[in-house]
This record gives structure tokens, sequence and C-alpha cells, in this order.
């Protein structure tokens, strides 16, 4: 394969696009088959949550089901150094839990949610792992856009973009025991991505530096993408599908709980509660000028990437994404961030993703750029 890279000039985001050749539907449609094809029942056993952990000292670690961790990205080569505004004491640790809250539980509502969001499977450095992701509301055809976190699409210490990235939808009504290499027990089948879309401080930086740019953009072909059940073709048409906010969402009200205009449900598909769609809900708060914050949230490794959304109307499952699962605190304590939306590059990587030509295999913008 040859790989080119290229810079040009969108709008006013510099993009830098690592492209394949002789791509359209027939070699889609053969990637397609090569990506279902690795997924073998040994590989998806293997797989691993790609979750991001912090201590107390500020110093990050991935972390798998098992419980295993190891020091990861800036703090595998700096441990000594302290993040500021990391304190020994959780954000909104203390006071009063909000009516309503939920801290871990199978979402049993269904609704557009359920279906648009799903299970990734993807590898870095030759590694098995799993994130989640939500088909976005993107108003254009030829393409549908998934959104998720960078960490489950772009390795920031190898500096390279995951690899046999699957996605499969309403995993939660496949009629198997858990995830499996068989297609035809999810009720959508299995999709496979052209590229990924990436800002370029989450290249350049290493977790946690990096925290403010966690999100990312999928983008599956409307033709050649699909393999087993369901109907094949146009994920986005197959799928329900949540817009994404950019404005600011509403933050903390004085924990009024579940009705308030902050309350906010964060979802995803665990590793530890396989293949079950799960999901926390809280009044939302802050964490620095990086994060928002689910201070009882105690979603497990797998969730990363999947949507928050504020409002939630349960009855439909439907509302509006305002973040993504992005990374926890270590020694199970409660809580969950996830990355800013509103006024950063998020929505420029998303008009990129709508864009970009489909022969990419990875974009990166330069979001010192976008407006």
């Amino acid at each position: 394969m040859n790989f080119i890279r290229k810079s040009q000039l969108l709008g006013v985001a510099i993009v830098f696009s690592f492209s394949l050749a002789n791509t359209g539907h027939a070699a889609t449609k053969e990637r397609t088959r090569k990506v279902i094809n690795h997924w073998n029942k040994e590989r998806i056993e293997q797989a691993q949550p790609r979750n991001f952990v912090i201590d107390e000292r500020g110093h990050s670690y991935l972390k798998g089901a098992n419980g295993k961790k190891r020091l990861y990205g800036r703090s595998a080569r700096a441990e000594s150094r302290i993040i500021p505004n990391f304190g020994r004491r959780p954000p909104g640790g203390g006071g009063r839990i909000s009516p309503g809250t939920i801290k871990n539980a199978s979402w049993g509502f269904g609704g557009d949610v359920q279906t648009a969001a799903g299970r990734i499977l993807f590898e870095m450095d030759n590694t098995a792992f799993i994130c989640s992701g939500t088909v976005a509301t993107d108003g254009t055809s030829g393409r549908s856009v998934i959104v998720t976190a960078a960490h489950c699409v772009y390795d920031d210490e190898n500096k390279e973009f995951a690899t046999n990235i699957m996605f499969i939808p309403n995993q939660d009504e496949t009629t198997g025991n858990r995830t499996d290499e068989n297609c035809d027990n999810d009720p959508l089948g299995c999709w496979v991505p052209e590229f990924a879309v990436v800002d370029l401080n989450w290249t350049r930086n290493e977790f946690p530096d990096n925290i403010a740019w966690d999100y990312a953009y999928l983008v599956v072909a409307d033709s050649g993408s699909h393999a087993g059940n369901g109907d094949d073709e146009v994920l986005d048409s197959v799928t329900d599908s949540l817009p994404i906010d950019f404005l600011p969402p509403y933050v903390a009200d004085g924990d009024r709980g579940a009705g308030s205009l902050d309350f906010t449900h964060a979802l995803g598909y665990s590793g530890t509660a396989d293949p079950n769609f799960m999901y926390c809900a809280e009044d939302m708060g802050t964490f620095g000028v990086d994060n928002w914050w689910l201070r009882s949230c105690g979603l497990s490794g797998g969730s990363s990437g999947g949507p928050w959304v504020q409002p939630m109307d349960e009855a439909t499952g439907s509302g509006e994404i305002v973040s993504v699962n992005s990374w926890g605190f270590d020694n199970g304590r409660p809580g969950m961030a996830g990355p800013v939306l509103n006024g950063t590059s998020a929505q420029c990587l998303f008009d990129e993703a709508k864009v970009a030509s489909l022969d990419s295999n990875g974009v990166v913008v330069n979001s010192n750029t976008c407006p």
C-alpha cells in the first residue's frame, strides 16, 4: 500500500491526511472482509478495555479488565511531575447525592441511543482493545460519522492510528452470550470505518497532558462497510443517530437531580458487563477547564468513548451528545471525566469528518487554526 502524506488548507484548518490509493467500493468491501475475519474468537477474548485512570498525584495509567495497570504516556517517563489541579480529594467529593442518581446500571429503555451506540474493537501496538462510540447526526450523504474518544482511535504513545477497527451497534440485543466473532448474532451486524479524525494536540502530547482533546470521529462509507446481520450499506439509516450539541451544556445547578437541566446520562459498553449496554446518570459538574465531571459514575473499562447525553428522554432514548467518556480515578474511586466539546476544536473536527476524502487512512486536524 502506498501512503501519501499531504497537507492542505480546508477552510482555515490545516489538515494532514494519510491516504490510501485504489479505494472505492471494491477496496472498501475487501478491507471490511479482512477486518471482520481478523476478529476471531481468540483475538476478541484477548481484547482489553483501553481504560485510562489517574491517581491522586496526577500520574496516569492504562488499566485492564483484570485490574492490572501500567504507567502510561508522559507519566511513564516523568513520574515525579504532578499535574496542577489534581488534589487528594476527587472533585465533587462529599455532599449529598442528587435524587435519581444512577451509578452503574443496565440501560433498559431501548430507543435511539441504544441503536446509535455500540462497541468498538480495535488494535494498537499489536494489542486488542475495546471502547464505545455513537453514530452522530451529520446531515451528509455518502458516509456516517461515529463520535468516540481520541484514545480509542489514536495511540499517543506510539504515534499511530488504531488498526482493524470494527463497530458493533446495539450489541445489547445480540443473540449471543457476549462479544464474539459472529456478526450474524448482532441485530445490525458489524461495520468497518474508513478512517479516524483526531486533533493534532492529541497526537503531539501524551496522556494525561492531552485530556482536553480526548474526542475523535470515525467515518464509515455508505457502501461496502457492513457484514453480518441486518440491512447493508448505510450505517446511519439502519441505526438511529444522536445530534452533537456544540453549545455550552448546563452544569451543576444545586444537585436537584433527575429532571433538572444539568442531569446528564453517560453510557457505554463495558468489558465486565459484556454484552450489556450500561449507564450512569446524575447532575454534571466541572473538573478544571478541560473536563466535565460526573462524580458518582461507576462505568467500567470499555465504556470509553460512549456518549454523554443532556437532556435525555428515557422514554425515547433521545437527546443531544455533550461529551464522551474519557477517564476516571484510580483505586476504584467513583467519578468520570468527559472532554469539553463547546468552544473547542470538536466541531472543527466534526466538520472535517463530514468532508474529508474517503481515501483517507487517518486525518489529523491542526486545531490551532480552527475558527
